[in-house]
């Protein structure tokens, strides 16, 4: 398993006499905002102290007999997904669905599932297949819901609509609108 940046950064920073925010990102090879963030981090923890604040940059040194508690990378635990990621998924999964059977799968509201096939319909990733009558009386229309399809299963990660289009992660392209039905 790989180190996380923290670790990474502890490694070099206990082989350093005293150091500065430049040198850290520099030497990790991140940006000076990254940098900073895991010095605050490992100030936080105890393993480092402010030197001179009057430098320009900061210089920094190591507490000495410091142990800071830097756990690695879980890559067994659950990740965060987007509701709209959960939405995609169900709709993978079941190629021909409606709202309720999205929103059943995904576990999100309604409001999220309408507006992200909205976006999905308007570049042609979903299609409604059916709808109900809404001319027919209510006792007719109880329980009956549009249906959709998946036309466009391009792979595990959701598309994202933008103000230029339908950007598709796993194509790695931008579906413009102008090439979608309006």
């Amino acid at each position: 398993m790989s180190q996380t940046l923290s670790q990474r950064s502890w490694e070099w920073i206990k082989a350093q006499p005293d150091f500065h925010s430049t040198e850290l990102a520099k030497e990790m090879e991140v940006s000076l905002h990254q940098a900073q963030m895991v010095i605050d981090h490992l100030k936080q923890l105890g393993a480092v102290t402010t030197v001179n604040r009057k430098a320009n940059p900061v210089v920094y040194a190591k507490v000495a007999r410091a142990k800071p508690h830097l756990p690695g990378k879980n890559t067994t635990s659950p990740q965060p997904r987007s509701k709209r990621q959960k939405i995609w998924q169900a709709m993978r999964y079941l190629e021909v669905f409606t709202i309720p059977e999205i929103m059943a799968l995904a576990q999100c509201s309604k409001s999220s599932v309408e507006r992200y096939l909205t976006d999905l319909c308007r570049f042609q990733y979903v299609v409604k297949i059916s709808s109900f009558n809404k001319r027919a009386p209510m006792a007719r229309r109880r329980g009956w819901h549009n249906r959709y399809r998946l036309l466009s299963n391009t792979g595990h990660m959701y598309p994202i609509a933008r103000q230029d289009g339908l950007f598709d992660q796993n194509l790695k392209k931008m579906v413009m609108a102008t090439t979608a039905a309006k």
